[in-house]
């Protein structure tokens, strides 16, 4: 089996997923450049609004689409940059020893999946209320279009 067949077995909502962890993690990735770690929301909401028929996986694709994200991003600054020592010292002064620079970055990464998972949990919610929204306005729009017409008719038929 090749790709493509695989892929086309997929049900709609399993490609909904990777495509949020995609997005997620590629719009992570980009917005860690801006190194405004607030900005991490975004998205998160954008994962979460794609997935909205199940807030579950918008929240678990945005969670893991982010933490993936900025995964790599650190990988990329321990090998370029050597931001491990910073990491260590900064354990050392919480701990009062060297060698404990893994408990910041799972620290870090553990913050990042929180925050993704917020965010998906925010999109997927408000798109949800949005659907909703919509729904029940068209539905009162389609219960006043049959009363005029009722109307239209009865004032006919008189």
């Amino acid at each position: 089996m090749n790709l493509k067949e695989n892929v086309s077995k997929m049900s709609s909502d399993s490609k909904n997923f990777l495509l949020a962890i995609v997005i997620a993690g590629s719009t992570t990735y980009l917005l860690t450049f801006i190194e405004i770690w607030q900005l991490i929301l975004i998205p998160g909401v954008m994962a979460g609004a794609l997935c909205y028929k199940k807030p579950r996986e918008g929240i678990y694709g945005a969670a893991i689409g982010i933490t993936i994200a900025w995964a790599i991003y650190m990988g990329i600054a321990m090998i370029t940059r050597n931001a491990y020592i910073n990491f260590d010292q900064f354990a050392g002064l919480i701990f009062g020893s060297l060698g404990y620079g893994w408990v910041i970055i799972l620290i870090v990464l553990l913050c990042g999946m929180l925050f993704g998972a917020l965010g998906g949990a925010i999109g997927a919610g408000t798109t949800l209320l949005i659907k909703i929204k919509q729904k029940n306005l068209r539905e009162s729009s389609e219960i006043t279009n049959l009363d005029e017409t009722e109307e239209s008719n009865d004032s006919i038929e008189i």
